[in-house]
């Protein structure tokens, strides 16, 4: 650590320069920018260090002359063979390093989700949102002005190592400028081959949006026609919100559809309409369930119930209720592949009832949450 007034920061030794430091590996820099590219060319030159994260801001996204200091630094990494993450970003976390000097920090695990932001306040804004959807992390990236590494250089990185064992299958990002679309092109692709899902929003679609992201992190404006292509033919989903974003992923971690066919399960008519419409625009299909079988449930339910699909337990239906639905759509309706079930708080019921009718049947089956309504999708094992 370095601070030129202290000789100690809660607890830790304190050295005033970084002359003072000894030989290092990994240096973090959050300092003025007129005064990164001379501590920079001491650290790689002097003290050995091969990897370099610079949290200051103040370069290439703000004037051409922090533009002529990024280029300092990043000629003086280049020429140690020195890594360059930033400068204008809030580091990197996985689940062995937590290196950032904001909040929220996630919970970090094996099998979630890998995340690579080009923004450091965007990648804790998508976290947010991640986390009240239950989201865990594999690692967190954030790249800021991606002066030497970028989006695709990490998703490179990603790809050269992967471990189909020990690696998260799902990779989420935030672009604000697509410096190589071929390398983009190439990883993505090959990730998804071993069993990847890739989600990523593109900002800047718009000549304001384009004009905002270059003040933010310098970022050179992409046709948005072009980025629609790419990421198509990528594979990989394109995201406009960090609601959609974060829906996406936490949909990328349940199993695998066998089939298209999905039955509605709701207490309220106007929801499952609207997911009906969506559902169907989206290839998939809701088909009226018909027959003996398909009228069995009718008599477990109140008055007014529907079962033709969706299954409307009706306002007043209870926890019960939506078991027995749930239980009809896993083991009698042969044609159901996938349910998803809304279930909100009329007041008529105990919430905490229906979610341990939930928990109980997340036994056998895949679960996710999804904002607003409490909405659960689940996939026949």
């Amino acid at each position: 650590m370095v601070n030129a007034k202290e000789t100690e920061v809660q607890g830790v030794k304190s050295c005033h320069s970084v002359e003072e430091v000894p030989d290092t590996e990994l240096a973090i820099i959050s300092i003025p920018a007129h005064a990164c590219p001379g501590v920079v060319d001491v650290l790689a030159r002097e003290k050995g260090v091969k990897a370099f994260i610079i949290v200051s801001a103040g370069f290439g996204e703000e004037t051409e002359a922090g533009a002529v200091l990024e280029n300092r630094i990043l000629d003086t990494v280049n020429e140690v063979g020195a890594s360059l993450i930033g400068p204008n970003c809030i580091g990197i976390m996985n689940m062995c390093y937590h290196g950032v000097f904001t909040q929220p920090v996630p919970e970090f695990h094996s099998d979630g989700v890998d995340f690579i932001s080009s923004s450091g306040g965007t990648a804790l804004f998508i976290i947010e949102s991640a986390l009240t959807k239950g989201l865990r992390f594999s690692s967190v990236w954030t790249v800021g002005n991606s002066k030497q590494i970028g989006v695709e250089d990490v998703l490179e990185y990603m790809d050269k190592n992967f471990d189909p064992v020990l690696d998260s299958k799902i990779k989420i990002l935030y672009i604000e400028t697509i410096k190589n679309p071929d390398k983009l092109l190439y990883h993505a692709s090959s990730l998804i081959r071993k069993g990847c899902k890739i989600a990523a929003i593109k900002a800047g679609s718009t000549e304001s949006g384009k004009r905002a992201a270059s003040s933010h992190t310098g970022a050179i404006a992409n046709s948005d026609s072009a980025v629609e292509a790419l990421l198509r033919k990528a594979g990989i989903v394109r995201c406009f919100s960090r609601e959609e974003l974060t829906t996406v992923a936490g949909i990328f971690t349940l199993k695998e559809v066998k089939g298209r066919n999905c039955a509605i399960i709701t207490h309220a008519g106007g929801p499952a309409v609207m997911l009906t419409d969506a559902l169907t625009k989206g290839n998939l299909n809701v088909p009226n369930l018909e027959g003996p079988v398909a009228r069995e449930p009718k008599s477990k339910l109140y008055p007014g119930a529907a079962v033709g699909n969706p299954i409307d337990i009706i306002g007043t239906g209870t926890p019960e209720h939506l078991a027995t639905a749930i239980d009809y759509c896993e083991n009698r309706f042969d044609e159901i592949d996938l349910m998803m079930v809304i279930f909100g708080s009329p007041g008529l019921v105990k919430l905490y009832d229906t979610y341990e009718v939930l928990h109980k049947k997340n036994g056998s089956m895949q679960e996710t949450y999804f904002p607003g309504l409490t909405l659960h999708c689940y996939s026949r094992s």
